[in-house]
């Protein structure tokens, strides 16, 4: 796996447009979640809930609930996490548009390895949005925590992890698309398409079968926030549906399960057709 991913970072390296969007995306994530609290004291000043609002700001970015709020604002579903996505498309399509992939496989690379070569960087991105969510969550939670023990930091840094899984599926789907569409920008379309063909799919289906749609289930894992310390709750302000207090095996397992999909379809293409 290290040779596969110093192949890909010879590619990459001098790729100045990847790099540009890699630390685009880290400075815009970076700036919603450092400015999260700016945004809810702007919600309260401009609301009727300014006393429930920054009662949830009080807490929100308390150790260690922040991990899981945090990992809720990156992972939504029209997130920022699009933008990775299409990053992800553009490399992978790349690689059919320059034919590297041919000049790979003559040079004696095989298309298993040329597939693992790919996840690996999906990993790697993975991994640094994760590292992004982990730096700026250790500042607000310093910033706002009266408690900073190390048993209470780390209490549910599960949720980074839950993350990780979340986020590695939706590149790994942004991946397939590159390698069967080929085309970058076509690509680009139909993985930007899917969000609203999979929302009309499901103002069909009976909302009991919802999760096991794709997107669906790769953000089923992370549902909602949570406040251990308070529940807010006013006449025309509650939390309740939002909170989620832990994760379902079943989400995981859900999760996963796409996960394998994704990565057997890329196998099976990568295998089986002429590229």
């Amino acid at each position: 796996m290290l040779r596969l991913l110093k192949i890909e970072w010879l590619k990459l390296k001098s790729y100045r447009a990847f790099w540009i969007m890699v630390g685009l995306y880290l400075f815009i994530l970076l700036s919603v979640i450092f400015g999260l609290p700016a945004f809810l004291d702007y919600l309260a000043l401009k609301t009727n809930e300014n006393t429930a609002i920054t009662a949830f700001k009080t807490v929100a970015f308390n150790f260690a609930d922040i991990w899981q709020n945090i990992a809720y604002v990156a992972g939504l579903r029209w997130s920022l996490k699009i933008f990775l996505a299409l990053l992800v498309v553009v490399f992978v399509s790349n690689e059919f548009t320059f034919l590297t992939i041919r000049s790979n496989i003559i040079h004696g690379m095989s298309r298993t390895q040329f597939m693992f070569g790919k996840l690996g960087v999906v990993f790697l991105l993975s991994l640094i949005s994760t590292v992004a969510l982990l730096i700026s969550g250790l500042y607000l939670g310093f910033k706002f925590s009266g408690n900073q023990s190390f048993g209470v930091i780390f209490g549910r840094f599960d949720w980074l992890l839950y993350y990780f899984i979340e986020i590695y599926t939706y590149l790994t789907f942004a991946l397939l698309i590159g390698i069967l569409i080929r085309k970058t920008g076509f690509a680009i379309i139909t993985l930007l398409s899917y969000n609203f063909i999979e929302l009309i799919v499901q103002y069909y289906v009976s909302e009991s079968y919802e999760k096991f749609l794709p997107l669906n289930a790769m953000n089923g894992i992370i549902k909602g926030v949570n406040t251990s310390l308070i529940q807010v709750k006013t006449p025309d302000f509650n939390l309740d549906d939002f909170l989620q207090e832990s994760v379902g095996f079943v989400d995981i397992g859900l999760c996963f399960l796409y996960l394998a999909l994704f990565i057997g379809l890329i196998y099976l293409y990568l295998n089986k057709k002429d590229l």
